[in-house]
């Protein structure tokens, strides 16, 4: 018999996002999440921050990027789970990799695919191939799906992105593994206080597709101190509409 408590969620670290009443622990399996927010804003960082988050608790996690490289996107994963900015990653390369030797963590994957050239086919034979390797992604974070090139071609630009996550909402399902990625907000959340479901590019029919979508605000004046705004704009399984100030550091991709 299916017991609904027992969902399997991979927590986002933010303890107020993964209290019983919003996310209940974080994202289940067969779920997808959306961030989304303005060019610059942190959508990366967050990404890497729930990834991050996966492999403290001992789930492995896939990370597929496609804009960052994948030394970049290693460099910000050292810096958040061993607490040293990224800046000094190289430097201190001895304490990064003790601090990984004293450390109980899932197993990290990271995939590079050029810009527009992955499809959520492709994704799905990577991960087909790791798990006859004996990797089981306990979490697979995709940075992120409106650069991905959708499996049929349409006139409208919305179409195709609206393909692009019911796709990788059956993946995810059809795996039974939660999937975070992100989505560009529109030019005018840019100066925004909140980033609504009306804000996301392109497509409102990608909202439409995820089981929670969460919002990062942040007006270009704040950029220099961190702060921010994260807002739950959807919510499939519990409350929404809540907004928290949250404080953005991304020398170590970390948001509290």
């Amino acid at each position: 018999r299916f017991i609904a408590i027992n969902r399997c969620t991979c927590p986002t670290g933010i303890k107020q996002i993964d209290k019983k009443d919003v996310l209940n622990g974080g994202l289940g399996r067969g779920e997808i999440g959306v961030i989304t927010a303005p060019t610059g804003v942190g959508k990366s960082h967050f990404l890497v921050h729930v990834g991050s988050e996966a492999l403290k608790v001992g789930k492995s996690v896939i990370h597929y990027t496609f804009e960052i490289s994948e030394r970049a996107v290693g460099l910000r994963y050292d810096s958040n789970l061993c607490n040293i900015p990224s800046n000094e990653i190289v430097e201190r390369k001895d304490e990064v990799i003790k601090k990984y030797e004293d450390a109980e963590l899932g197993r990290l994957i990271i995939k590079e695919y050029p810009t527009g050239s992955a499809t959520v086919t492709t994704l799905r034979n990577h991960i087909e191939k790791v798990l006859l390797k004996g990797f089981v992604p306990g979490l697979i974070v995709i940075d992120y799906a409106d650069i991905m090139r959708s499996s049929r071609s349409y006139d409208s630009l919305r179409h195709e992105l609206k393909l692009v996550y019911e796709e990788l909402r059956n993946l995810s399902m059809d795996m039974n593994i939660p999937i975070w990625t992100a989505s560009q907000a529109n030019r005018e959340a840019s100066n925004a206080s909140v980033v609504g479901l009306e804000n996301m590019s392109e497509a409102y029919g990608k909202a439409m597709v995820a089981d929670v979508v969460l919002s990062i605000s942040r007006k270009p004046m704040e950029k220099s101190t961190g702060q921010g705004r994260l807002f739950v704009a959807k919510n499939r399984a519990g409350r929404d509409g809540i907004l928290f100030p949250v404080h953005l550091d991304t020398s170590m991709s970390k948001i509290t």
